[in-house]
């Protein structure tokens, strides 16, 4: 469905298609760090009903490619925990270096934000529970101002919780297994990889 819109997207930038101007990288490597802050509100479906949440989470991603995510749920009735995972966003680079890019900006960074999130999510329930987390999503271009703020954006994602001590072996319970839908305005922070540290080596000389 996410391609199949944005193939549709694309059709309406033919005419920048043709062109192809820029380099289909959209400023990402002006800052090879990107830190994204993120909170908004979701759902979370106990025996078919879905219980509000509030989301927070935080991404640190290397030429935003992959990285780390740090995401806390909070829910009245579907209690707290905190996800802690490895942020795959394996298409950026496939279409960059294929050359696969629809050169419709929009297009383009939708497309390219498609992430797979997975790693142990750590239940606030008191009794120290720890389940398997696994999510995916995507999100779509608000502000791109292309400075230190690298502009404002719109996530929608899912995660699947499993707790269930038992989930390799056996059919896990429905109270310990828990999909939520959420939505967060997310905005990211671009930073330098290096430093430039070569400007702090002193100056080297030859002697002939």
């Amino acid at each position: 469905m996410i391609v199949g819109s944005v193939l549709i997207l694309s059709t309406f930038g033919a005419s920048a298609s043709a062109q192809r101007t820029g380099d289909g990288l959209y400023g990402r490597w002006d800052r090879g760090l990107t830190l994204a802050l993120g909170a908004g509100g979701g759902a979370t479906w106990l025996d078919r009903k879905a219980d509000p949440n509030i989301i927070g989470e935080a991404r640190l991603l290397v030429a935003d490619t992959a990285g780390i995510a740090l995401s806390g749920r909070w829910g009245p009735d579907s209690g707290q925990h905190l996800f802690l995972g490895v942020d795959l966003r394996p298409l950026f680079p496939a279409l960059f270096f294929l050359y696969k890019q629809t050169w419709n900006e929009f297009a383009d960074l939708l497309l390219q934000s498609i992430f797979f999130e997975i790693g142990p999510a750590f239940l606030l329930d008191g009794e120290r529970s720890v389940g398997l987390g696994v999510g995916f999503g995507f999100a779509l271009p608000l502000y791109r101002p292309l400075t230190t703020v690298r502009g404002l954006w719109l996530r929608i994602a899912t995660r699947y919780v499993n707790a269930d001590p038992a989930y390799r072996n056996t059919q896990p319970t429905t109270d310990r297994t828990q999909w939520t839908l959420y939505a967060t305005f997310v905005v990211r922070l671009g930073f330098a990889a290096t430093a430039k540290l070569s400007h702090w080596e002193p100056p080297r000389y030859r002697h002939r």
